[in-house]
């Protein structure tokens, strides 16, 4: 039997749809997706953790779920809303459907609503922190949300990590773990290269004496500005190892040089969204999922300690900054997800030069 599900902002703005699935009212920033596959990897992603996600696509789950593409090891979501989910899912592939996983792990989701409303509603006003219910007044939503906790200041990378490599660091990629999706190890392992992964809580001179041949400072959830912490150790890492830095790591490395990160209004998550990168004659369409955007700077930027700062790619729908360079200190990053997880291919050439860091400079020692 169908239920009403309700969903409601601090404003009072509501939306509603129908599920048969029972579940607890919870909160989390409502956010859009426009991917139309990909939705395992979505799901278990840590990046989206005290998020609600609105599936722009149609259909939810056509082709169910295998554990094969998993980005962690359970769903990470907060709740899931769309227009319909498949139930009888149809692959080869298949283990189970996308409902009866979301069920397992008691997260919520609904089916019924008018996600073309939500997602020009986002648009207009910007993402907001909302609650989701079945059963219950609008009231009791309403206050839920009051007292929820908020993505801005929003810590939850220092605790999103689920990465099991083991301890040998010598050698290997350190993955400075906020979160880290493991279509990104899967992408280093392809080139050749163990990976051992770092707490976030880990000082500078820890991970420096690991004899490590380079950093990945990988994605996470939550608000950037908070981990004060970890820009900090970055800040110290800065110059004496090869860094890379992705999605949140970008805004960590951007913040450890001076930079400012801002909120964007209603993010950007994705599967096509098209890159401009410099040197290369054509858009990249990339996998993306932030809230929050690393602000511009002056083109000349030059660092006293780590040297000249480039802004070197482009979002080619809103004009905001996708990546930054300080080749002097052998540290560069994106915005967008290169790992393809999912999503095109396009992104995997942007691997290259943190490969061609690691080993001109771990042969030097």
């Amino acid at each position: 039997m169908y239920k009403k599900t309700l969903l409601v902002n601090q404003n009072g703005d509501e939306f509603i749809g129908w599920s048969d699935n029972e579940f607890n009212p919870t909160t989390g920033e409502l956010i859009f997706n426009t991917a139309m596959t990909g939705f395992v990897e979505i799901l278990s992603d840590p990046s989206y953790i005290n998020q609600i996600i609105t599936f722009t696509s149609s259909h939810v789950g056509n082709y169910g779920m295998s554990q094969d593409d998993y980005e962690s090891n359970e769903p990470k979501i907060e709740a899931a809303i769309g227009n319909s989910f498949t139930y009888d899912p149809s692959s080869w592939r298949s283990e189970k459907s996308v409902t009866s996983w979301l069920k397992e792990y008691e997260i919520p989701f609904s089916g019924g609503f008018d996600v073309r409303s939500i997602t020009k509603h986002l648009r207009d006003c910007g993402s907001s922190m909302f609650a989701i219910g079945q059963e219950i007044d609008k009231d009791s939503l309403i206050n839920l949300v009051m007292n929820a906790k908020d993505i801005i200041g929003d810590n939850s990378a220092l605790t999103a990590g689920s990465l099991n490599l083991g301890d040998d660091t010598v050698g290997k990629v350190g993955i400075l773990d906020l979160g880290a999706k493991q279509s990104i190890v899967n992408v280093l392992k392809k080139l050749n290269f163990q990976t051992v992964a770092i707490s976030p809580k880990e000082s500078a001179e820890n991970i420096l004496s690991m004899n490590l041949r380079g950093i990945l400072i990988s994605n996470g959830p939550g608000d950037p500005r908070s981990l004060e912490g970890v820009i900090d150790t970055v800040q110290k890492l800065i110059g004496n190892i090869p860094i890379f830095g992705i999605c949140l790591g970008h805004q960590i490395l951007s913040l450890a040089c001076g930079l400012n990160v801002k909120k964007l209004e209603f993010g950007h998550h994705g599967s096509n969204h098209p890159v401009e990168i410099k040197g290369i004659k054509k858009a990249l369409i990339t996998a993306q999922n932030h809230g929050f955007a690393v602000d511009d700077f002056e083109a000349d930027l030059v660092h006293e300690k780590f040297g000249r700062i480039e802004s070197y790619a482009s979002n080619l729908n809103d004009g905001s900054n996708e990546g930054i360079s300080i080749w002097e200190s052998m540290a560069y990053s994106v915005q967008f997800h290169p790992e393809s997880g999912p999503g095109t291919s396009d992104g995997l050439q942007i691997f290259d030069p943190f490969v061609k860091l690691m080993e001109s400079n771990y042969a030097k020692k």
